[in-house]
């Protein structure tokens, strides 16, 4: 209704209604083009900055610093936003200021392994009979083997799946599979191998167990497959003249690591790769990036000079370099990988461009490279990040 040339209240109510949804409905599209913008600038690499400067603030340096007894058992993993120290005789929980926010002793524990996926850890004494299953607030709870037998290796994948190995009376070994929860999902006992490792695959529907054995006369690795909600045996793969070290998945693939090669495969045992190593030396190396992994590998058992190789998830060579100056640790994460020598902390992309360095490292002998692009510096008592 026209009065006067003026619009009514009630109109110029509606106008202002529109309005004010037009400027929130441009808010939403400035934001989902910037997302979209930086996703697409160099593979995502400047919506990593953004997350990580919203997370940790401005800051090229060093931040959260998490202090801890020196223990020579020690063994790290980041734990939500806090650090899991674990050593011979106790579980602890550390957050960035220093303080312990959980503890759990006394244990008494000969060989601990930590494996973190999602938002749980767990830790289990290898040769023990005791495995223990933690998110960032603490213990959620603790599990035994039959018999007072002895676990063989405790692995998380990314979504909180648990698979377990371990002895089993009467047989040659067992592997279980837990979700979440601590829900048993998936069992199998194994009587004509033996079972040193076993896996969850990232759409948790398999569960990729390494065998050991014997084949014509000599000793030989094999990757079995199960299928977890048919229960079934899905493939049975040779790992030809190695013993697998440790094992990956990503995706459809499987990155197997021997005292003398190195493995790629897809579940279904289509082999993309495998890289004997000859008569180079394994150094060190990493199957945790997003789709890379690394090896170091040298012509002796010691001295510096040694070779850092990448490669992607099809077996192709992405980059190599020499390297001279001693390497202490090095661990991989996302898009980057971590090389901690012995006076600085370098993180690469897999094409091996230098991305972010830090000076002066002190006492550091480990890294954690993380996924957000943060690498966590770990000495005997004492850890902090290093932001990029």
């Amino acid at each position: 209704m026209i009065n006067n040339g003026k619009r009514s209240a009630p109109e110029q109510e509606t106008k202002k209604g529109f309005l004010r949804r037009l400027g929130a409905l441009l808010v939403v599209l400035c934001a989902v083009l910037a997302v979209v913008a930086l996703s697409s600038m160099e593979n995502g690499k400047y919506l990593a900055s953004l997350r990580r400067w919203l997370m940790y603030g401005d800051s090229r340096a060093t931040r959260d610093v998490y202090t801890y007894a020196a223990d020579p058992a020690n063994r790290y993993g980041l734990l939500g936003n806090g650090l899991l120290v674990v050593g011979s005789n106790a579980v602890r929980i550390f957050q960035d200021d220093s303080t312990m926010s959980y503890e759990l002793s006394p244990l008494g524990m000969e060989d601990p392994q930590i494996t973190v996926g999602g938002r749980q850890a767990a830790v289990c004494d290898i040769g023990g009979n005791t495995l223990h299953v933690l998110d960032q607030n603490g213990l959620l709870r603790t599990m035994h083997t039959d018999h007072g037998l002895s676990y063989y290796s405790a692995r998380l994948n990314g979504s909180g799946y648990l698979a377990v190995t371990e002895q089993k009376s009467g047989y040659r070994a067992r592997v279980a599979v837990y979700d979440s929860g601590g829900e048993m999902v998936f069992h199998f006992d194994s009587y004509d191998s033996y079972i040193s490792d076993a896996i969850v695959t990232e759409d948790c529907r398999r569960v990729v167990a390494v065998s050991l054995g014997a084949q014509n006369g000599a000793f030989a690795s094999r990757l079995l497959v199960y299928d977890m909600a048919r229960a079934e045996l899905v493939g049975d793969y040779a790992i030809r003249d190695g013993l697998v070290l440790e094992a990956a998945s990503r995706g459809d693939r499987l990155i197997t690591l021997c005292d003398k090669r190195l493995s790629i495969l897809t579940l279904d045992g289509e082999v993309l790769m495998d890289q004997a190593y000859g008569n180079l030396y394994l150094h060190d190396y990493v199957l945790t990036g997003k789709d890379f992994c690394a090896l170091l590998l040298g012509r002796y058992q010691a001295g510096n000079v040694r070779t850092l190789t990448t490669y992607n998830l099809n077996g192709e060579q992405i980059a190599s370099m020499e390297l001279t100056d001693e390497v202490l640790d090095m661990s991989g994460a996302g898009e980057y990988l971590a090389v901690l020598y012995g006076d600085s902390l370098v993180i690469y992309t897999k094409e091996l461009v230098e991305k972010a360095r830090l000076e002066e490292t002190g006492y550091a002998g480990q890294v954690r490279m993380e996924a957000d692009g943060t690498a966590l510096v770990i000495s005997g008592t004492s850890a902090r990040r290093f932001q990029p």
